[in-house]
């Protein structure tokens, strides 16, 4: 056993044994020498800033004498150098060493410069890393402050000298000597909004937690609203599926019938309906197909090369039509809802077809780049493009860009592409100028 005895400055310590078998020994640590001998660079502040103490390490980097320095006021010895306009180390330190008091936390600052006046009088480039830690009592009540510093000038003169080297022009000098400025200026306002965010932060964290439980009722009732309309949806358009076809099946037999017996407005208001029917029930069709989408939810390995592959198979027809020309590259396996990925993949290849110039022949390129967290495909084609001012309506259901005399369809196939897609947690989007065609992406994250 032993006991620790320490004199009422604490400069000076001792361990006594207190084992009666043992010779009784006493080992003297001069702390005050550790302090002064320490290779880091120390000064100790009273809580108006005052100089306290400092080591030799402080007093050598620092190029003044102790006894210039104990008593006085740490600003007064160091003050800002007169030839930079820009200098800001006495505000910087000030603002930290207050934020200390305030806080009673350790706080470490940015790289400062800090430029220190020598014995002649001249000041000199300086850089440091400081951390100013706050000595508390037994009460909670500051003592003192430490300052500790590293001198990391010749880091930065070093780094600096990289970007000065006989071979940059004088112009691009000029230019690395702005950039600098300007990177110590901005540094020296994000330290400043540092300050400001913090507060603020603190402010905010509370309404912002109140905000999250609101959203997340909220999410949760936007849910059960959601999956209300999509039943609702669904029952609607499967059961008008029936008297349409009823409809569409009686005026082809009126049509087939009486066709020749009736006048010229008689067949013209057969056809009318006719086409009209047929036009309704391929947007019901395409409204039921819509509903069901991701309603048997279920990921699988798939093997996008395959599901590309016979979307071509199951198009043949048109691709031969059309003369298209359609270069695949090699896809990757990965985890996905394969009937709507399909269907995906038919709607873009299928509206890069539709969408062609006319007397030029479609040219379509289906290709895909691995990231990070997920896989970017791409659709591009040489089609029409489209203008800058309808990509706000393009991916909404029911919207059309063109007139049905020009391009058939419904409006409901990029509305399926835009669900399918957050059906998979991805996002599509389209790069496209009128005229020189469009690259459909769309990304599918690694599950």
């Amino acid at each position: 056993m032993a006991e620790i005895v320490c004199n009422n400055d604490f400069k000076y310590c001792r361990a006594k044994s207190t084992n009666n078998k043992q010779v009784m020994k006493t080992h003297t640590v001069d702390f005050q020498k550790v302090f002064l001998s320490a290779p880091s660079l120390f000064l100790i502040l009273s809580t108006d800033f005052t100089i306290l103490d400092l080591n030799d390490s402080y007093e050598k980097a620092t190029m003044k004498k102790r006894e210039e320095m104990i008593g006085r006021n740490l600003f007064e010895v160091f003050p800002d150098n007169p030839d930079d306009k820009l200098a800001d180390g006495v505000s910087n330190l000030s603002r930290s060493l207050h934020a200390v008091l305030k806080e009673k936390k350790r706080h470490v600052m940015a790289v400062q410069r800090y430029d220190v006046q020598g014995p002649d009088g001249i000041f000199e480039e300086r850089y440091w890393s400081p951390i100013n830690i706050p000595i508390l009592n037994a009460n909670n009540e500051m003592d003192c402050i430490v300052h500790r510093v590293e001198d990391v000038t010749e880091f930065m003169t070093l780094k600096n000298e990289k970007f000065k080297s006989e071979n940059i022009t004088l112009d691009l000098q000029k230019k690395v000597d702005e950039m600098e400025i300007e990177i110590i200026k901005r540094s020296r306002e994000i330290q400043k909004l540092n300050f400001e965010l913090e507060q603020k932060v603190k402010e905010r964290t509370e309404t912002l937690l109140k905000r999250e439980a609101m959203l997340a009722e909220q999410n949760k009732k936007l849910k059960e609203q959601n999956k209300e309309l999509e039943q609702f949806t669904y029952i609607t358009s499967h059961d008008l599926q029936e008297p349409l076809r009823s409809l569409v099946s009686f005026t082809e037999l009126l049509e087939k019938e009486f066709g020749g017996t009736l006048d010229g407005n008689g067949n013209l208001y057969i056809d009318f309906i006719s086409q009209s029917s047929k036009r309704m029930q391929a947007l019901v069709k395409g409204l039921l197909d819509y509903s069901r989408i991701g309603r048997k939810k279920q990921l699988v390995e798939v093997d996008c090369n395959q599901i590309v592959n016979e979307v071509l198979s199951d198009i043949t027809l048109t691709i031969a039509e059309s003369k298209a020309k359609i270069t695949v590259d090699e896809l990757p396996k990965l985890k996905a809802y394969s009937t709507e990925l399909r269907q995906l993949f038919q709607n873009l290849i299928g509206n890069a077809i539709k969408f062609r110039k006319k007397e030029v022949l479609s040219e379509i390129q289906i290709f895909a780049r691995e990231r990070e967290k997920d896989w970017l495909f791409s659709v591009q084609d040489n089609s029409i493009g489209i203008d800058q001012k309808d990509m706000h309506k393009l991916f909404v259901i029911f919207k059309r860009l063109h007139d049905r005399d020009e391009y058939d369809g419904t409006g409901i196939g990029l509305a399926h592409c835009k669900k399918i897609m957050d059906l998979h947690c991805g996002t599509i989007w389209v790069d496209s100028k009128l005229g020189e065609g469009s690259t459909f992406k769309f990304t599918i994250p690694k599950f």
